[in-house]
C-alpha cells in the first residue's frame, strides 16, 4: 500500500496541481471573453444608434430651414405667412413624433412660430404664449454661425419658463441660422429633440449585452448612467455624480485616448469618444464630445473568479479522489489476485452450471420471441377480421331495414284483402316490393363479395401455400381491411395499379406484407392534424420478369438512426402507444425468407418514406 502511494499517487497529485493552475487561467479567460466581446459589441452598436439619431436630427433641421414657406415668412412676416409656416411645423411634428418643440426665432430672439408636442400630438402656441430666448445659450451660439452651419446643444433637461420640466425631458437642440434673400440674418430654426428615444434605444443595446453601457458628456456627467439617479448631475446640483469623481484613474486614461480597452482595480473598461457634431477630429478639441463607456465591474469579475475557482477545486478534488481510489484498488487487486487464482480452480464446476443455466435462459428467450412473432401475425389477422366485420355491418343493416319494410307492406296488403283491396294499394305494394328486393339483393351481393374476399385472405394467411393469383385483386381485398380505419382518420390510400397482374407466389405472406406496410404508414408517418396520403404503386418489369410493389407516404420521414434499425425486432418509435416493434421485422422476414424478394426503404426527414418490394412474377 505504501509503495503504491509513493510511486503512483504522489506524481499524480503533483500533475493535478499543475493542471489546476493552467485550468484556472484558461477557464477564467473563457468566461471573460464573451463578456468583453459583449462590451465591444455594445460600444459599436451604441455608436451606430447615436449616428442614426443625430443624423436624422441634422437632416430635419436642414429640411425645415430650406422650406419655401419659411423663406416667404422671412421676406414677408405677415399673419397669413406665419400661420402657414406654423401649420407646416405642426404637420412635420405629427409625422416625426420625436420633437418636443419646433420653433422659428427671429433675429431678436423672439419666438415667431412655436409648435409643442403634448398629449400625443402637436399644438401651435398662441402668440400670447410665445417667449423671448435671446439670452439662452443656444440662440446666442447659433446666431454666430455662418450660413449653412449647424449647431447642436448640450444634451440636457428641457427648461420652460426658467424651470426644469417634470417629468424630465432629456433634450438635444439642433439649430441653424436663416437668412432672407438679401443675405440678412433673420434668426434661427430650432428643433428640441426628445432624447428619451435615443436613451431608450441605448438602454436596449445595453440590456442586450449585459447592461453595462453608459453615455457620458465631456465633463464626465452621466447622460445614461450605471444607476438611474446618476444622470443629469450638472442640472440637478450634483457635481459629484460624475464618472470622473467615481473612477478618477479610469477617467484620466479615457480622456487621454480616443478609444480603447483597459482594466484596473475597478474592473474592465471599453470606451470610445463620439463627436455629435461629426467634426471628425478636425479641431482636435474634446469640448462637446460624448463618451460611450462599457464597464465590467470588479464585483462581476470577482464573481467569475470565485465560480472558476470552485470549478477548478471540484475538478482537483475529483481527480485526486479518483487517483487515490485507483491506487487503493490496485493495492487491493494485488492482494486479491492470489486469492482469485486459487479460487479459479475450484470454480470450474460452478461455471459449467452457470453456462447450462444461461443456455436454458437463451432457449426460453428464443421460444418467447417465436411466440411474440406468432402473436403479431395473429394480431394482423385479427385486424383483418375486425375490418371485414365492420364492413359487413353496413349491408346487413341495409338488408334488414329493407326486409322490415317489405314485411310491413305485406301486412298492409293482407289487411287490404280483408277490408277491400284498392288498385292504388296493390300498385304501391308492388313498387315497394320491387325496390326492397333490389336493396336486399344488392346488399347480399356485397356481403357475398366481402365474405369471399375475407375467406380467400384468411385461407392464404393460414395455409401459406404457393399458387397462381391476381395481385391486383389481392391489393383490393387488403384495402378492405383499412376501410374502417380510414373513415376515422383524415388520411387516404391511393392506388396506382394496372387492371390485372397474375403472379405465381404466396398470396398470404404478400397480403400481410402489404397490410403491415400500409398500417405502418398510417401509424408512424403523419403528425396529428396532417392530411396524409399513402400511395400503393405496382409496375411490371418485363425485362427482369418481375414486378415492383411500392408503398409511399408524404409524411415526416425518418432520420438515419431510425432508418438503420426499422427491421430490428422490438424496435419502435411508438413504445407505450401501441407499437410492438415486430411489424416491419415480420415484413422483412416474409419478404426475404418466404417470398425471396428484395425489400428496400428510402426516407429522409420531411421527405416521406418509400418501401420498394421487387418480386419475381413466377413461371
Amino acid at each position: 500500500m505504501r509503495r503504491n502511494l509513493l510511486m503512483l499517487f504522489v506524481p499524480w497529485a503533483a500533475l493535478i496541481l499543475l493542471l489546476m493552475v493552467l485550468l484556472y487561467e484558461r477557464l477564467l479567460d473563457a468566461r471573460l471573453e464573451p463578456l468583453l466581446r459583449d462590451q465591444q459589441n455594445s460600444i459599436n452598436e451604441g455608436v451606430g444608434v447615436l449616428n442614426r439619431h443625430l443624423a436624422a436630427l441634422r437632416g430635419h433641421v436642414k429640411f425645415l430651414a430650406n422650406q419655401p414657406l419659411l423663406a416667404r415668412a422671412l421676406e414677408n412676416p405677415s399673419e397669413e405667412n406665419i400661420q402657414a409656416l406654423a401649420l407646416l411645423f405642426q404637420e412635420f411634428s405629427d409625422s416625426t413624433d420625436t420633437y418636443d418643440r419646433i420653433r422659428w426665432l427671429d433675429e431678436h430672439g423672439n419666438e415667431q412660430v412655436r409648435v409643442d408636442w403634448h398629449d400625443g400630438r402637436a399644438w401651435i402656441r398662441d402668440r400670447a404664449q410665445l417667449q423671448n430666448k435671446a439670452e439662452r445659450y443656444f440662440f446666442v451660439e447659433t446666431m454666430n454661425l455662418s450660413a449653412g452651419d449647424y449647431y447642436l446643444s448640450r444634451f440636457d433637461l428641457s427648461l420652460d419658463y426658467g424651470a426644469i420640466e417634470e417629468p424630465y425631458k432629456p433634450t438635444l437642440r439642433g439649430a441653424t441660422p436663416v437668412f432672407d434673400e438679401a443675405g440678412t440674418r433673420r434668426g434661427i430654426v430650432l428643433l428640441n429633440y426628445l432624447g428619451s428615444a435615443l436613451l431608450n434605444r441605448l438602454r436596449q443595446v445595453s440590456q442586450a449585452y449585459g447592461g453595462n453601457l453608459a453615455l457620458v458628456d465631456h465633463e464626465g456627467y452621466w447622460l445614461l448612467g450605471e444607476r438611474p439617479d446618476d444622470a443629469w448631475g450638472f442640472m440637478l446640483n450634483r457635481p459629484d455624480a460624475t464618472l470622473a469623481s467615481r473612477y478618477p484613474e479610469g477617467w484620466k486614461r479615457m480622456v487621454a485616448q480616443s478609444g480603447g480597452v483597459f482594466d484596473d482595480h475597478t474592473g474592465y473598461w471599453s470606451f470610445i469618444h463620439f463627436d455629435p457634431l461629426e467634426r471628425n477630429g478636425e479641431s482636435g478639441e474634446v469640448d462637446g464630445r460624448w463618451l460611450l463607456v462599457a464597464h465590467l465591474s470588479y464585483e462581476q469579475v470577482q464573481g467569475l473568479r470565485f465560480e472558476v475557482i470552485w470549478q477548478v477545486l471540484l475538478f482537483v478534488c475529483v481527480m485526486l479522489t479518483l487517483g487515490l481510489v485507483v491506487v487503493l484498488r490496485l493495492a487491493l487487486a494485488e492482494q486479491a489476485r492470489d486469492q482469485v487464482q486459487r479460487q479459479l480452480e475450484s470454480s470450474g464446476a460452478e461455471l459449467q452450471r452457470s453456462n447450462a443455466d444461461l443456455q436454458v435462459t437463451v432457449d426460453q428467450l428464443q421460444r418467447t420471441r417465436g411466440a411474440l412473432l406468432q402473436a403479431e401475425k395473429l394480431s394482423s389477422l385479427g385486424t383483418l377480421v375486425a375490418g371485414v366485420a365492420h364492413e359487413l355491418n353496413t349491408p346487413i343493416g341495409a338488408a334488414s331495414v329493407a326486409a322490415s319494410t317489405l314485411d310491413r307492406g305485406n301486412q298492409e296488403l293482407q289487411q287490404g284483402f280483408r277490408e277491400g283491396l284498392q288498385r292504388s294499394m296493390l300498385e304501391r305494394f308492388l313498387q315497394r316490393n320491387e325496390e326492397g328486393l333490389a336493396i336486399i339483393i344488392g346488399n347480399l351481393t356485397r356481403m357475398a363479395q366481402l365474405t369471399r374476399a375475407f375467406k380467400q385472405l384468411a385461407s392464404d394467411r393460414a395455409s401459406t401455400e404457393r399458387r397462381t393469383f391476381d395481385l391486383i385483386e389481392l391489393v383490393r381485398e387488403v384495402l378492405l381491411v383499412f376501410t374502417p380505419k380510414l373513415k376515422q382518420t383524415p388520411h387516404q390510400v391511393d392506388l396506382v395499379i394496372p387492371d390485372t397482374l397474375i403472379l405465381d407466389s404466396y398470396p398470404g405472406p404478400l397480403g400481410q406484407i402489404l397490410q403491415n406496410l400500409i398500417d405502418n404508414a398510417l401509424i408512424h408517418a403523419f403528425e396529428p392534424g396532417f392530411h396524409g396520403v399513402v400511395t400503393v404503386t405496382i409496375e411490371r418489369d418485363q425485362a427482369r420478369h418481375s414486378c415492383l410493389i411500392e408503398v409511399a407516404d408524404n409524411g415526416s420521414g425518418m432520420s438515419e438512426e431510425v432508418l438503420a434499425r426499422i427491421f430490428d425486432p422490438f424496435f419502435t418509435t411508438k413504445r407505450g402507444r401501441g407499437g410492438t416493434g415486430l411489424g416491419l421485422h415480420i415484413t422483412h422476414q416474409l419478404a426475404v425468407e418466404v417470398l425471396g424478394a428484395d425489400l428496400q426503404v428510402i426516407s429522409a426527414p420531411g421527405q416521406g418514406t418509400r418501401f420498394r418490394l421487387q418480386l419475381a412474377i413466377g413461371d
